[in-house]
């Protein structure tokens, strides 16, 4: 009785915190004010003057022109690393004692990023309000009382005086209130097993003692391990253990290509949610089903900045060009590719986080995640997108009925030999030639620049690998985690390294699969 009481008191507590009755540029200009204010006392406000820019008449405006746009290493030194290095005051004030580590789907070096106290509650509230729009997908209010499974990166934190660092999930995990604790599974123990492999096989030998209702996590992580369930208790899908599943909130990584395949594997339809939360916090969140984007979230300790993602401002590795110029909230387009910066109350100011976005509705300033600055491909003025790269792929798995989880993209520019070379992971049996027409053709109708470069030198392959093989690489490369995502786009070293797994593997036919291993785990044994 008293937790229902405490359920309506804080469905209608959200209720009124998500009623935005001002102007998104009025919202975001009350953002950008508080975060002036409280920083202007540290280091970066008094080195870029805080206190004038909030005596400006145009306080945006004036931030614009003072204070310069940085990627990570642009923040990283000078300011973060006296951050790590424990000084007070650097960015934000105080000094905080967690930093979260970057996923590295870049394949960049591992970044460490300061989570302060205002960070923690900005995440908080983000996450209540995202839990306050259940009622709208029509499951009742026993789904605030059900269990949660979370799939992510270990909560184990690793200690260096009073630093503590990890993955933000770990981070968050040790800041539940004690009441939801009950809730959560797998529980503490076993989410703060530093290997996958063995946190997974955890997770499946608990399995039965659990009544799940709700999943979380990066999709592929979670149909590994719902597929590790499925084989260990010998169940032809998961609603045979756990008929009360209902939903899944994926935290960073569009669900709508892994929908066909948590269909079959769940046994039963079920409802999904796109968060958009990321290790520098929390943006937005998709308030209704089937809705095609996510609210953002405009008021709650970050400041965002728009940047169009185009040659003008980005060259062929996605890095910013000089002088790069931004908009704000009120002077974005519908259907413009943008780079996303932040100014947060972690410290982070006009921060380039490296995903592009792309605003469906901006009046209701709802957008889609159309990929990262980094994973995109502009060989040759195609400039196809992530959120290209998704369409086509699923447009395969629709003409063919087929399930095609992973792909990454590895572009190549040599002489006379343009073209976008494609690894298409799957466990079904596929005709290359016949992917390769579909895909091109799907790719056309999505991207006008793509359609036009291919009728003169742009190329296009198709590789089919098994599916384990994307596993294995990310093992390979210290990202067997339940965190890191799978690159779109091979770039860089990783790129050398994936190239040679796919020259020394198998090509998968009806009777012969070649298995690949994630510790003690035979991915391939896998059932779908």
């Amino acid at each position: 009785m008293l937790l229902n009481q405490i359920i309506h008191y804080g469905l209608e507590t959200a209720e009124k915190l998500n009623r935005r009755e001002e102007p998104p540029e009025i919202a975001q200009e009350k953002v950008l004010r508080k975060l002036l204010k409280k920083a202007r006392h540290t280091a970066f406000g008094k080195a870029y003057d805080f206190s004038g820019l909030l005596a400006a008449k145009d306080v945006a405006a004036a931030f614009q022109e003072r204070v310069p746009l940085a990627d990570y290493n642009g923040m990283y030194s000078p300011w973060w690393e006296r951050v790590y290095e424990g000084r007070e005051n650097i960015t934000w004030p105080g000094r905080p004692n967690y930093f979260a580590m970057s996923s590295g789907t870049s394949g960049a070096p591992t970044k460490y990023l300061p989570i302060t106290k205002a960070m923690l509650k900005s995440l908080s509230k983000g996450a209540f309000r995202m839990f306050s729009a259940f009622p709208e997908y029509e499951m009742g209010e026993d789904i605030y009382t059900s269990s949660w499974l979370s799939i992510g990166g270990t909560t184990k934190l690793e200690t260096e005086g009073r630093r503590k660092f990890g993955y933000l999930s770990g981070i968050n995990a040790r800041k539940q209130p004690i009441w939801a604790r009950s809730f959560y599974k797998p529980g503490r123990e076993i989410a703060g097993i530093a290997d996958f492999a063995e946190r997974m096989e955890a997770i499946a030998q608990k399995a039965p003692e659990w009544d799940i209702g709700v999943i979380v996590g990066i999709p592929h992580w979670v149909q590994l391990t719902l597929e590790r369930i499925v084989e260990l208790h010998g169940l032809q899908n998961i609603a045979e253990l756990w008929p009360n599943v209902k939903l899944f909130v994926s935290g960073g990584v569009d669900y709508e290509p892994y929908v066909p395949s948590f269909t079959r594997l769940i046994g039963h339809p079920i409802k999904y949610l796109n968060t958009y939360l990321a290790s520098e916090g929390m943006f937005a969140f998709q308030r209704t089903p089937g809705a095609k984007g996510m609210e953002m979230l405009l008021d709650n300790g970050v400041y965002y900045e728009f940047m169009p993602f185009n040659d003008q401002f980005f060259d062929e590795e996605g890095n910013m060009r000089p002088g790069g110029k931004t908009l704000l909230i009120h002077q974005v387009e519908k259907g413009v590719d943008y780079a996303m910066l932040i100014s947060t109350c972690s410290g982070a100011w006009r921060y380039l986080i490296g995903d592009t976005i792309r605003f469906v509705d901006v009046e209701k300033c709802i957008i889609r995640v159309s990929g990262r600055t980094k994973h995109y491909v502009n060989l040759a003025t195609e400039h196809l997108t992530v959120d290209n790269m998704n369409a086509g792929v699923m447009a395969v798995e629709e003409e063919l009925t087929v399930r095609i989880p992973e792909f990454t993209i590895v572009p190549v520019k040599d002489d006379a030999y343009i073209a976008h070379e494609w690894y298409l992971g799957t466990r079904d049996v596929l005709n290359e030639e016949q992917v390769t027409r579909l895909l091109d053709a799907a790719l056309a109708r999505v991207n006008d620049d793509y359609k036009s470069e291919r009728a003169t030198a742009l190329k296009i392959k198709v590789t089919i690998v098994p599916l384990a093989l994307f596993y294995k690489w990310q093992e390979e490369e210290g990202q067997a985690n339940g965190q890191s995502k799978i690159p779109r786009v091979m770039k860089g070293p990783g790129k050398e390294r994936w190239l040679r797994m796919v020259g020394a593997e198998e090509k998968p036919t009806v009777n012969n699969r070649r298995a690949a291993q994630l510790g003690e785990i035979n991915w391939e044994s896998v059932k779908d």
